[in-house]
């Protein structure tokens, strides 16, 4: 079968509906096209892509762009004049459009698309026990490359920052560089000052060395509790036996702790256990629409009408995880991550019924626990709705997101 023939059928099975038109079009030519939101890709006479995007509001975005004259600029392309068609795929939820995008893209620019998609990297902590020396980093590449993960970080200001307070912590090396060259690396500046114990030159046994960076994965892979307790113990010894140096040292480190716990703990923990039930409110539907996160890869649920949501959604889940995901690359799996992570640290995730299922078990009160999510989301949804609106979008070409992630996106266009 020939590529291009290939490209057809993947296209039509992404974006089953399709419109045409023969000459520049009316908003007559339009008014067969549906209102609401889409991801959708403008076709030129033969079929091939002008434009993808994607939208609230779809007649009134295209009503609007291709047959409104106050929208053709000069020294623009003028759309209206190649374009005759227009495939789609209804959508229901901001997130939907942000993934469908990103498989459209990814397949039809496969050189360009990480410039036009509208998220970008996750960070995490990542360190290799196979290596001879032990080396905790930040990195934006899961699953690519071997080794254990422990994430997401919002930036990599903030993960850098972690790593940092971990190195504290623990007395690790600053200067990993040299950390690799043992026994033969040269001393820092922290060995000069008493601050570091030089496993670099072999001042220290590796063996030593490694065995605090596996206690520093363990306190970010979940371990900081226990961590606490053992050094609220340690701050109490020290001080009944009058060694207050030593008990202001362990507050310091207990201050940095119990940071960690109120502000990191909730939210990260190690790769295997990414994995996530999300419902996220239909647009302008008293339904919900489902998807499962397992390490990388992304399911794509029904829509659930409210009423049904404890036994359809609760079903689905148990079938789900009863099949083994399709295999996916690792580049796929890294960037589908990224995309969820970037929805977990955004405003979105407030009107989500999210459930953490760290080891692909099914709650046993799951149907209780979704009602009772989807409440809470609903409750707040009418707060937010009660309150004054500023700024209303006047036509459907104002109503798309770019990074912003409160709308579907008509971000990050791609034409000829």
């Amino acid at each position: 079968m020939a590529k291009s023939e290939t490209a057809s059928e993947s296209l039509s099975t992404s974006l089953p509906e399709s419109h045409g038109w023969s000459a520049r079009p009316t908003p007559g030519d339009l008014a067969a096209l549906p209102g609401g939101p889409a991801v959708f890709l403008l076709t030129d006479a033969r079929g091939a892509p002008v434009q993808l995007a994607t939208t609230q509001a779809l007649k009134r975005l295209l009503v609007s762009r291709l047959s409104d004259p106050q929208r053709q600029r000069p020294g623009k392309v003028d759309l209206a004049e190649i374009t005759r068609g227009v495939r789609w795929r209804p959508l229901g939820t901001a997130f939907e459009g942000r993934w469908w995008y990103y498989r459209l893209a990814r397949e039809m620019y496969p050189k360009e698309y990480r410039r036009l998609i509208s998220f970008g990297p996750a960070r995490f902590l990542h360190v290799d026990w196979a290596q001879r020396v032990s080396e905790l980093r930040v990195t934006e590449r899961i699953w690519c490359v071997p080794g254990e993960f422990v994430g997401p970080w919002p930036t990599q200001k903030a993960c850098q920052e972690a790593l940092e307070g971990l190195w504290d912590l623990f007395d690790l090396c600053r200067c990993p560089e040299q950390v690799r060259q043992a026994p033969h690396g040269t001393p820092c500046a922290y060995a000069e000052m008493g601050r570091c114990d030089a496993p670099c030159d072999g001042s220290t046994p590796l063996a030593a060395y490694v065995a605090r960076c596996r206690a520093a994965w363990d306190f970010a892979a979940g371990g900081c509790s226990g961590w606490i307790d053992i050094a609220e113990a340690r701050m109490q010894r020290a001080a009944a036996r009058q060694e207050y140096e030593q008990a202001a040292l362990i507050q310091r480190q207990l201050k940095f702790a119990r940071s960690w716990q109120a502000r990191w703990a909730p939210r990260v923990r190690p790769a295997p256990e990414l994995n996530y039930l999300l419902g996220l409110p239909v647009t302008r539907r008293r339904a919900w629409k489902f998807l499962l996160f397992r390490t990388g890869h992304l399911t794509d649920g029904p829509v659930v009408p409210e009423r049904r949501l404890d036994t359809e959604a609760a079903g689905w889940l148990r079938e789900e995880l009863s099949r083994t995901p399709a295999e996916l690359s690792s580049i796929v799996r890294m960037e589908q991550t990224w995309l969820w992570c970037h929805l977990l640290f955004s405003r979105d995730v407030e009107a989500a019924v999210l459930i953490v299922l760290p080891n692909l078990n099914v709650p046993a009160d799951l149907e209780n626990t979704l009602i009772d999510k989807a409440k809470r989301v609903r409750a707040r949804a009418q707060r937010v709705a009660s309150r004054p609106r500023v700024n209303q979008p006047e036509d459907g070409a104002d109503d798309e997101l770019g990074n912003r992630g409160a709308h579907l996106e008509d971000s990050n266009p791609n034409g000829i």
